[in-house]
């Protein structure tokens, strides 16, 4: 394993707790649709800045030991980055949803296994 996902590894849980804490910002404000709209952007930008964490130290890991500059890897932190805070934003917003009850009902056409009002 390279050093960038030895380095990513190590941050991956920032980006797991910021997509949770957004969801559940989002689920509160579910009515604020430019709140939806400026969320993507947020979350392809704090990738970028979370990837940029790995992508210096791979840069001062090759000027000082002449090792490869692994550019897949630094692409795969990325999505990897954008795909975390992505699926932790929806689980968040599912969750908020059933915290405050702003869900929808179904009309009995699923099993209501929580038993929501």
């Amino acid at each position: 394993m390279g050093k960038v996902y030895d380095i990513f590894d190590k941050f991956s849980i920032i980006s797991i707790a910021i997509g949770f804490i957004l969801g559940l910002y989002l689920a509160v404000n579910h009515n604020d649709s430019n709140l939806w709209l400026r969320a993507i952007p947020f979350i392809l930008v704090f990738s970028l800045i979370m990837t940029l964490i790995p992508f210096i130290s791979v840069v001062v890991d090759n000027i000082k030991n002449n090792v490869k500059f692994p550019i897949m890897e630094i692409i795969e932190a990325f999505f990897l980055n954008v795909a975390m805070i992505a699926v932790c934003l929806a689980f968040g917003v599912v969750v908020g949803s059933f915290l405050i009850g702003n869900v929808i009902v179904d009309n009995g056409k699923l099993p209501n296994l929580l038993n929501f009002h």
